[in-house]
C-alpha cells in the first residue's frame, strides 16, 4: 500500500539507478483513499526493505515540507 504510485514510481527509478536493481511497478489497484502496487525485481529479497525505507524517508520529508499530508 502506497499513498501515491507516482511517489513509488519515482523512488523506484531514483533506487534503481543508484542500486544497479531492476525494480518496476506492474499493477495498480486503487482502493477508496490508498493504491496497491504490485511490483516485480530479480534483486535480492533485501532490496525490498531498502526500497521500502527509501520511500518511508521520501513521504517524510514530503510532509515535513508540507508538501504532502
Amino acid at each position: 500500500m502506497v499513498t501515491d504510485s507516482d511517489l513509488l514510481r519515482k523512488e523506484i527509478e531514483r533506487y534503481n539507478e543508484f542500486n544497479n536493481t531492476n525494480f518496476e511497478i506492474i499493477e495498480i489497484a486503487e482502493e477508496i483513499e490508498a493504491e496497491f502496487c504490485k511490483i516485480k525485481t530479480t534483486a535480492d529479497e533485501s532490496h525490498i526493505f531498502k526500497l521500502g525505507f527509501g520511500l518511508a524517508r521520501c513521504e517524510e520529508e514530503l510532509r515535513q515540507e508540507d508538501k504532502i499530508d
